[in-house]
């Protein structure tokens, strides 16, 4: 692989007097040679320009990228400044701030692999750039409050901060909006827009733009959505207020009323022994309908004003051994009904329940699905259903 040195021939840093307009850019040779050190000759290479900060590996400030032909010499000359920039400004360069030093890269095939071909310290010719800018012959101008001495800019006028703070006041009686301090003033009477609301319409509108009817009575909100999207209102406290315990007893009056008339609901249910022994232990119950909340987990209660007679059917199958199911009442007294168990046909290793009670239970008393077992691996899934009658 060759690796490219780079012999710097010249290096011109053409200016005028510091008093007359800098030249927008350096003049630059260089040789390019190989490893070997024979010059790279007649061929276009790649060359990265950086002006770093304050050291050799300093910060680079900017950089550009030149693509010049050498001679038969391997000698290149170029134009710093006048590259095509990547990094920075080639006119925003702080010449007047710290040591500047100048990075040379090269690719000799002419792409972007650049290597560091070495590095120089600028020294006192591009600060000709600052001198164009420098307070020796600035050609700036200071303004009321302002002095420019030596290149230095200071402010000799007003130097409380304090007093430049203003307030942006409305005056809603005349719907002027003024600054403190300041005479401007802005009427926005001409942008003033009132919004009215008419009752008996339900319409809301404002003046010069659209207007809505707003749903307010429970007929009105019962149309747009007769299942309020599926959402539920339960477990809600006690009312502290009058008004809010007379709409609780109407909503509950409500509810005990259509489960009185209408109440049904389905839960599966799913067990397996994994090694333990099982004495009506409940069942854990899972809602596939029940538009009253009133199932929990592993049990059935029955809710204020639902007394009445109950009929529950317990379906399902076994595929390993034969758990007992039973239904457990709790009623005053605590009563257990065996859910009846039929070898399936032709496959007698799957064991079927189906069996099905009437009962008549009153408000607050409790209906669970249990199970006996003692054998690892028995297990029994199905579906539980109740509605009242």
């Amino acid at each position: 692989m060759i690796k490219p040195l780079l012999s710097l021939v010249l290096a011109l840093l053409i200016f005028n007097c510091a008093f007359a307009q800098a030249p927008k850019g350096i003049n630059y040779q260089g040789v390019a040679r190989d490893n070997e050190g024979k010059p790279i000759v007649s061929q276009k290479i790649s060359v990265r320009i950086g002006i770093l900060k304050n050291a050799a590996n300093g910060e680079v400030e900017y950089a550009e990228v030149h693509k010049p032909q050498t001679n038969q010499f391997g000698l290149f000359t170029l134009i710093i400044g006048q590259g095509t920039a990547t990094t920075g400004s080639f006119a925003f360069i702080s010449w007047a701030m710290g040591n500047k030093w100048l990075q040379i890269e090269i690719d000799p095939e002419g792409g972007s692999s650049f290597q560091l071909a070495g590095s120089q310290q600028l020294m006192s010719v591009p600060y000709a750039f600052y001198a164009e800018y420098s307070g020796n012959g600035n050609t700036f101008t200071a303004g009321q409050g302002i002095t420019i001495v030596d290149g230095v800019i200071s402010n000799t006028g007003d130097n409380n901060s304090t007093n430049e703070i203003q307030d942006l006041v409305l005056n809603i009686g005349t719907n002027i909006l003024s600054l403190t301090s300041d005479a401007t003033t802005v009427d926005l009477t001409p942008y003033k827009q009132n919004l009215t609301y008419t009752p008996a319409t339900n319409n809301l509108s404002i003046a010069g733009g659209n207007s809505v009817t707003i749903s307010s009575t429970l007929t009105q909100v019962l149309t747009n959505n007769a299942n309020a999207g599926n959402i539920k209102i339960q477990d809600v406290g006690a009312p502290t207020e009058a008004a809010d315990a007379t709409t609780k007893g109407y909503v509950d009056n409500a509810i005990a009323t259509a489960i009185a008339t209408n109440y049904a609901f389905k839960a599966t249910y799913s067990f397996i022994n994994t090694g333990a022994t099982f004495i009506d232990a409940p069942i854990t119950l899972t809602d596939v309908f029940d538009d009253f909340s009133v199932v929990g987990t592993t049990r059935f209660t029955v809710p204020p004003a639902g007394a009445g007679t109950y009929s529950f059917t317990v379906t399902g199958n076994s595929s390993s051994g034969s758990a007992l199911i039973k239904l457990k009442i709790t009623s005053g007294s605590t009563s257990f009904y065996d859910i009846k168990r039929q070898v399936a046909y032709p496959l007698v290793s799957i064991i079927n329940y189906h069996d099905s009670i009437i009962y008549k239970l009153n408000a607050g008393d409790i209906v669970e699905l249990v199970v006996n077992s003692a054998a690892f691996g028995e297990n029994a899934s199905g579906v539980l259903f109740g509605f009242k009658l």
